[in-house]
């Protein structure tokens, strides 16, 4: 076995990854459970029962797609129009879930409108579930591509190349740019959570599980240690952070993309801990002697221990190897002028109020 897929071996082996087992995942109907509101999941997490059935609406696969931090994740098809969604369900009674975390999730996912953040189209609660119905993506994970690239490579570099790498780069940043602004941290940015919209070769790619992201007006530090071991930044672990941390994290897929494995590893969480807060960075020859100096040093400047020397996701934007990059119409397709980088950031809270459609009210209304 080479060191590339020794490495590789080492990170599928820990990572945290989100396929379910159908066979041990929950059901998503709750026609085969009780409904009743003498269940013990049945208070609703708006604090009155007011619930609706997702099933009168929607028809809902058993098949289960993968899973989160909160919940699973099934395709589903509207009865009425035909449109072919995904829906997140999510257990109210489960330990790890928190009634006020889910209303957050939502919340969010309301205020969000780009086009590389998959879209809330609707949101139904039962006396068990929370489902949350947003945009199918059909080209799977971006985590799913990088093992794919990273087993059957035998050039350098080892993963994607730069051309793809920077695509991929200049979409999220614009995203992760949008949310900031608009101050939103997602804390849990990970290939697992970047989906490809279709399976063409240029697929445009979407953001997708809030349930870790909140509001951030930079006034407090956040201390809540969360997120994926790999792509958690030094000051999480350190319990003050700001929104910068969401930059190291695409450091890290930045990384990741090029060579097929993560910058800070380790066996077990706690290992991969001590080498994020060591912060040994390192460009192996073997895997990057095709790489140029731009990558690493795009690379470099966000995988910065500390976060105020770290790039925005404005200036990550502006760095020479995507502004090199991005030269050609299709890098910058579906992106409005007022989102391009070189007419700077939009005025905030415009999008939001221009893109409120009838549906988004309905889900308002149904949800407040």
């Amino acid at each position: 076995m080479n060191t590339v897929a020794a490495k590789l071996t080492r990170y599928l082996s820990t990572a945290d990854c989100t396929n379910a087992d159908a066979s041990t995942a929950t059901p998503i109907s709750p026609r085969t459970r009780s409904n009743t509101d003498d269940s013990p999941a049945a208070v609703s997490i708006r604090g009155r029962l007011t619930f609706s059935d997702i099933e009168a609406e929607y028809l809902v696969d058993t098949q289960i797609l993968g899973s989160g931090h909160f919940g699973t994740v099934r395709k589903c098809i509207n009865r009425a129009t035909g449109q072919r969604c995904a829906v997140k369900s999510i257990r109210k009674d489960s330990p790890s879930v928190k009634p006020g975390a889910i209303a957050r999730e939502i919340t969010l996912l309301l205020e969000m409108k780009h086009h590389s953040i998959a879209r809330l189209l609707d949101v139904y609660e039962d006396a068990e579930y929370v489902h949350i119905v947003t945009d199918l993506c059909t080209g799977g994970e971006l985590f799913n591509k990088i093992v794919e690239k990273s087993s059957s490579s035998r050039v350098y570099p080892v993963c994607f190349t730069e051309g793809e790498a920077t695509r991929i780069m200049y979409q999220l940043l614009n995203a992760v740019m949008y949310m900031h602004y608009h101050d939103v941290v997602h804390r849990d940015l990970k290939p697992e959570n970047i989906l490809f919209e279709t399976n063409d070769g240029d697929s445009p790619i979407k953001i997708i599980d809030f349930g870790l992201a909140r509001e951030h007006l930079g006034q407090t530090p956040m201390t809540v240690v969360v997120g994926t071991p790999y792509y958690t930044a030094p000051e999480v672990l350190r319990r003050k952070y700001d929104k910068s941390c969401d930059l190291w994290s695409v450091g890290v897929i930045a990384y990741i993309l090029l060579c097929g494995y993560p910058p800070f590893n380790g066996r077990n969480n706690e290992e991969t801990y001590r080498s994020v807060l060591n912060g040994r960075l390192r460009f192996p020859s073997r895997e990057w002697k095709g790489t140029s100096p731009d990558s690493r040093n795009f690379i470099r400047r966000l995988l910065v221990a500390d976060p105020r020397k770290r790039m925005t996701a404005e200036q990550a934007l502006n760095h020479p190897w995507i502004l090199n990059a991005v030269t050609s119409p299709e890098y910058r397709r579906g992106v409005s002028s007022g989102e391009a980088i070189v007419k700077g950031i939009p005025r905030k809270g415009a999008m939001i109020t221009r893109s409120i459609t009838i549906s988004k009210q309905k889900i308002k209304r149904r949800w407040i």
